[in-house]
């Protein structure tokens, strides 16, 4: 298991806290108890309140008038605005980012997706997603604006419901992992055109099948 360290009580409350609401422990719409998840992460409430306030600056908590906080929804049409947002920025990000490409970085692309395929043969979502989101941002961050890696970045953490949503379905997991392969490839040939063209399609596809799911349940 990956050990994190932590520079304080709130950033770990932040850390832990989010994870529950994207491994689905807390789903959309679920009221956070301050109490209930101090209990749990066996902290104080201040560094609980402070989290769900990060949180909620950050799309994953929603804050009512009266200061009750909820798990903030997922529709439709949430992930096709978040997902306009990225299309426009990751491109940006990374031709910002691939002059620095280099052969750690073709090693480091290969490696995870390598344990993406491990995480997909045994069927072990939470691991998949740990690489996944290693494997992405590792596509931004040789990019010298700050700002921009920052942002993109962001909106990634955002999309992480989703793409949960739609890695949660049979096969989905080992289909995305083909297009990882398929990026491996453009990173090694230094093909920054259809690195991004593919990050295009990959993200179609998380849509599509988000789609079909949230539909499904309202059938």
């Amino acid at each position: 298991m990956r050990q994190v360290r932590f520079k304080s009580t709130a950033d770990y409350a932040t850390a832990e806290i989010r994870q529950l609401i994207l491994s689905g422990d807390l789903p959309p719409g679920a009221r956070l108890d301050q109490v209930e998840l101090a209990k749990k992460l066996d902290v104080s409430r201040h560094p609980v309140r402070q989290a769900i306030e990060r949180l909620a600056e950050r799309g994953f908590v929603t804050i009512n008038p009266h200061r009750s906080a909820v798990v903030a929804e997922i529709s439709s049409a949430d992930m096709e605005s978040l997902y306009v947002v990225r299309k426009a920025l990751e491109p940006l990000a990374i031709r910002e980012a691939f002059p620095a490409y280099d052969d750690a970085l073709d090693r480091r692309a290969a490696e995870l997706h390598q344990a993406m395929q491990r995480a997909a043969d045994a069927m072990e979502l939470d691991a998949f997603m740990e690489s996944n989101r290693i494997f992405h941002i590792a596509l931004y961050t040789p990019c010298r604006n700050p700002h921009l890696v920052r942002t993109t970045e962001s909106l990634f953490d955002l999309s992480e419901r989703y793409q949960r949503t739609s890695l949660a379905q049979p096969g989905r997991m080992q289909r995305s992992n083909q297009d990882h392969a398929q990026m491996v490839e453009a990173i090694r040939m230094r093909d920054v055109e259809r690195l991004i063209e593919l990050i295009g399609q990959h993200n179609q596809l998380t849509k599509a099948a988000v789609d079909t799911k949230l539909n499904s349940r309202k059938a």
